[in-house]
């Protein structure tokens, strides 16, 4: 699968939801064998009980996610994606006909 973000793209990042993040939700997460370094992921599986979440990348053969270091604890999301800013989606750059003098 391609990745859902280009690199170098830049995000909206807003705070989770009281219940947490969601099935299919970016999330920004800190990596856990490396302070201060984040990565944005896809949430993959949500238990609520346990506090974990796992996330996968979307580019699965080059891609660092839960598969190498385990569930996360759903303290660890620091943010939920909104929205892509840089570059923007390709729809809104072509011009609408009808708006054309």
């Amino acid at each position: 699968m391609e990745p859902g973000l280009p690199e170098g793209a830049w995000v909206l990042v807003g705070r989770p939801a009281t219940g947490g993040p969601r099935l299919g939700q970016l999330v920004v997460v800190e990596h856990p064998q490396r302070a201060q370094f984040e990565l944005i992921k896809r949430v993959s599986a949500v238990s609520r009980e346990r506090s974990l979440v796992w996330v996968a990348g979307d580019n699965r053969g080059a891609s660092t996610d839960s598969e190498d270091f385990g569930p996360l604890r759903l303290d660890s999301v620091r943010g939920v994606v909104l929205a892509r800013v840089r570059p923007l989606p390709w729809r809104w750059l072509r011009p609408d006909p009808r708006r054309l003098g």
